[in-house]
């Protein structure tokens, strides 16, 4: 087997300056602090036709070039965090209203979204009309202020829960290939960041913008401090290149980011630059010119191009792939279309323009709180905008990012007024939901305003920073009858708000609780005493409201139905609600999914809980599919110890339950609980996928990729389970947070015994661990569907060859090395290969396998 030679985490580290200035040996024409001055002024034009038609006719080419992208990553063993995949078309009712209107529409639409600052062109006038413009420059600045504890998310998508993604990404036009100008490139200068760990990472991509996937003569050369795609770009249809910071980044710091469009030796390059300068943190301090790329611009023995092409943002058209041409400084997941939940934030944010005839970086002339071109998003982040002195790098006009909900709005000279108004509301239980809906009759502000309702989780906290105007606001929590009022921001508000019990209201939000008391606010019963649990609400009459059944364009969820986070009361959830919640269809893909989805649990650094004697189902697409970086199981334990999963159906659509803990990175370790759980009496069986005449792209994810149980920690008693699923079970040989290889040992079966005899999980008396999932008169291991096929019958969908009588059974699909281990910062990382290639249950093995 092919050991995976590259990977996010297989970059090969150099030393870096660490002060602030140009780096030696930077491609030409390429310092920080300013683009190449060959290039023509900043230029506000019109384009000689109003509207230019978007080529091709299907409304989703940047999802198709995505999908084909994210597969060939996936393939070529690549972790999908290399990839930042650009969002979906425009809509043919988004391209009928260009065409109407003579400007573009910013394509998202609601949350979620890539949160933080984007220039389309367009603007409003003193009478609240739109204004486009095309604006073209060779350099584009952003800046990220991260102030105090900066940007903190809580998200158990990534199996690097803590981690985001900062994207500066522009559309550089007019490139010549071979003598023929007028293609378009988009480039992306990516910061991956795990502020527990203090980890970064740097990601270059380089997609082609002119309607194909890139080519693999389009590039004539690269440059990067790391890894690069460079060889392999053609197959993959985008250039990426990687480079681990090889010191740890802590906040507070400022982010720096910078891409250029200069000439290298006659052709038309791009160049990518990032530096983070930290006053509490000086050795920490760097500046990188890690990456550039050159075109193949000339031809043998023709004219060499003196003037570099532009960075453009254009408000009057969509470009040829029928997404926007803009300017944008954005939070997303990490990478591969993922999406991430802010729990704080508190940083500045500045989008600067390089102005060739000033000779300095300025801020652009209009902003929304929002991107446009790139498929990863965030909820939990709202932004505001400010003036004066003192933004980011010194502009004039910055964004003011803080936890809350995530509204679509412009900013400076787009509609909104200036400022962020703090908004304090007392609730009573604490980890009640507050959903609001922006609420602005001004002409001037519904041009560029989304009034969809934003769910923002009361366990983060109940202060939030507003920009000023009307708002609904409805605070909500299952078993409690919501309370709805208009709130009015104009200076500092408070409200306190106290709700009601109502046991007919039933399960109508999700179920968080970040503190034992929360945990008492959302049971029907119980002290939270291993002899009187809280019994969690589990009285769900409907589908939850859509405001919760939120996906992102690459079919990430957004809000899990359960999410426990460092509780250590004794609770359970008893035959447990389902959490099926009502798909919202406010934006693609949204009305190409199934109407009603089954929303996750997620147990995050918990003791005491038992998930018991519950239906467990719920679907995934296949670009949230992947186990090594994608955590889409129903049910996902992290960081927990102590807890009981016990005589569950889980009918999986994707993969089942996942038990994992923290790890380490530059010495920093994050989260190392996790283990000695028991699991026991679960039947793991796999669900047909989701209507196939919901023809999406990207797909769902397929029958014969099914898991049951994915383990990253050990110490866990696992029995008289019935693994039903394609593939059964699988003990990782890494750390899932950090990617080291780790040994984890666990048992998988209980001396052979009566059926009768009982059996107790520590911690929890009230529930017999009893009988045979066979039922059979003893019990000992756990049933697996594969369990006696031979070499003539493996498994027919990954080809586990598990003989009867050959123990422990094993599920070991490995036939030779399948990973490679490099030292990176003082910490081995190993990389798997493939999906399932290899899949474990040893050490520790089943010896005692029913039948």
């Amino acid at each position: 087997m092919r050991a995976l030679q590259k990977g996010i985490l297989a970059a090969v580290l150099i030393a870096v300056t660490m002060a602030l200035g140009p780096v030696a040996g930077a491609a030409a024409g390429a310092p920080v602090a300013a683009p190449a001055a060959a290039g023509p002024s900043h230029t506000f034009t019109a384009p000689s036709a109003s509207v230019v038609s978007v080529g091709g006719s299907a409304p989703n080419l940047a999802s198709e070039m995505a999908s084909h992208a994210l597969a060939a990553t996936t393939a070529a063993g690549l972790d999908p965090r290399v990839i930042s995949v650009p969002r979906p078309s425009a809509s043919p009712a988004q391209i009928a209203q260009t065409r109407s209107t003579g400007h573009v529409t910013p394509l998202y639409t609601g949350a979620p979204a890539p949160m933080g600052l984007g220039y389309f062109g367009l603007s409003a006038n003193s009478a609240g009309g739109v204004v486009p413009t095309i604006l073209n420059t060779t350099g584009v600045r952003g800046q990220v202020d991260l102030l105090g504890n900066g940007i903190q998310p809580l998200d158990l998508f990534a199996s690097s829960p803590d981690s985001y993604g900062i994207q500066l990404n522009a559309v550089a036009t007019n490139i010549t290939l071979f003598g023929t100008p007028g293609y378009s490139f988009w480039t992306q200068n990516v910061v991956l960041y795990y502020p527990h760990a203090h980890f970064m990472i740097l990601i270059t991509n380089v997609w082609n913008f002119s309607g194909n996937s890139i080519t693999p003569n389009a590039l004539y050369s690269s440059h990067t401090s790391g890894v690069d795609d460079f060889s392999a770009y053609g197959t993959l249809g985008y250039y990426y290149a990687e480079y681990v910071v090889p010191v740890p980044v802590q906040a507070p710091f400022l982010l720096s980011l910078y891409m250029n469009s200069t000439i290298v030796h006659g052709r038309n390059a791009v160049t990518f630059t990032t530096a983070v300068s930290s006053a509490a943190h000086p050795h920490n301090s760097f500046t990188a010119p890690y990456d550039w790329v050159v075109f193949n611009s000339t031809v043998p023995h023709g004219p060499a191009l003196t003037v570099p092409s532009n960075y453009e943002a254009n408000g009057y058209s969509y470009n040829p792939l029928g997404l926007t041409d803009d300017f944008e400084l954005v939070l997303g997941g990490p990478n591969g279309g993922s999406q991430s939940d802010i729990a704080t934030a508190d940083a500045n944010l500045g989008l600067s323009y390089w102005d060739a005839s000033t000779g300095q970086y300025v801020a652009t002339p209009s902003a929304f709180s929002y991107g446009g071109e790139t498929g990863e998003t965030v909820t939990g982040a709202n932004v505001a905008w400010t003036s004066g002195s003192g933004g980011p790098g010194g502009v004039a006009d910055w964004g003011v990012l803080s936890g809350g909900p995530s509204i679509l709005q412009g900013l400076w000279n787009a509609g909104a007024p200036s400022g962020a108004d703090p908004v304090n509301i007392a609730v009573t239980p604490s980890n009640a939901f507050e959903i609001f809906t922006p609420r602005n009759s001004s002409p001037h502000v519904q041009n560029f305003l989304s009034n969809e309702s934003v769910a923002e989780p009361g366990a983060y906290g109940n202060t939030y920073w507003l920009t000023p105007g009307i708002y609904g606001l409805t605070i909500a929590l299952s078993d409690y009858t919501p309370y709805t009022t208009t709130l009015i921001v104009n200076g500092p508000t408070n409200l306190t708000v106290t709700l009601h019990p109502n046991a007919r209201a039933g399960i109508y939000t999700p179920l968080w609780a970040f503190t034992n008391s929360q945990l008492r606010a959302i049971s029907y019963a119980g002290a939270g005493t291993s002899s009187n649990p809280y019994l969690l609400y589990n009285n769900q009459r409907s589908p939850l409201p859509a405001v919760f059944g939120l996906y992102n364009d690459y079919i990430f969820p957004v809000f899990p139905g359960v999410f426990l986070y460092g509780t250590t009361a004794t609770a359970e959830l008893s035959h447990s609600a389902n959490f099926s919640a009502t798909t919202s269809v406010f934006q693609y893909p949204g009305p190409l999914l199934p109407s009603t989805n089954d929303l996750q649990f997620w147990f995050w650094g918990v003791s005491h809980v038992g998930l018991v004697d519950s239906s467990i189902s719920g679907w995934f697409g296949s670009t949230a599919y992947y186990p090594v970086s994608w955590d889409s199981f129903n049910v996902v334990f992290y960081e927990s110890s102590g807890n009981l999963v016990a005589g569950n159906h889980f009918l999986t659509q994707g993969q089942a339950l996942l038990m994992f803990s923290g790890g380490s990175i530059f010495g920093s370790t994050v989260n190392l609980g996790g283990g000695n759980n028991t699991v026991w009496g679960n039947t793991f069986t796999e669900a047909a996928t989701p209507n196939s005449t919901l023809a999406i792209s990207p797909t769902w994810s397929g029958f014969n990729i099914g898991l049951g149980l994915e383990l990253a920690e050990g110490n866990d008693l696992i029995y008289n389970n019935w693994f039903g699923t394609p593939t059964t079970a699988w003990m990782l040989p890494l750390n899932l947070y950090s990617g080291s290889s780790s040994s984890y040992t666990e048992t998988w079966n209980i001396s052979v015994q009566p059926a009768s005899f009982v059996h107790y999980a520590p911690g929890f008396p009230l529930y017999r661990l009893a009988g045979s999932i066979t039922h059979s008169r003893t019990q000992g291991g756990n049933f697996w569907w594969d369990y006696g096929n031979n070499a003539s019958t493996p498994n027919p969908y990954n080809g586990a060859i598990n003989p009867t009588g050959a123990l422990p059974y094993d599920e070991n699909v490995s036939t030779g090395d399948a990973y490679t281990v490099s030292p990176i910062g003082g910490t081995l990382l190993l990389y798997v290969y493939g999906i399932f290639q290899p899949t474990f249950i040893y050490n520790g093995g089943d010896y005692a396998p029913l039948t």
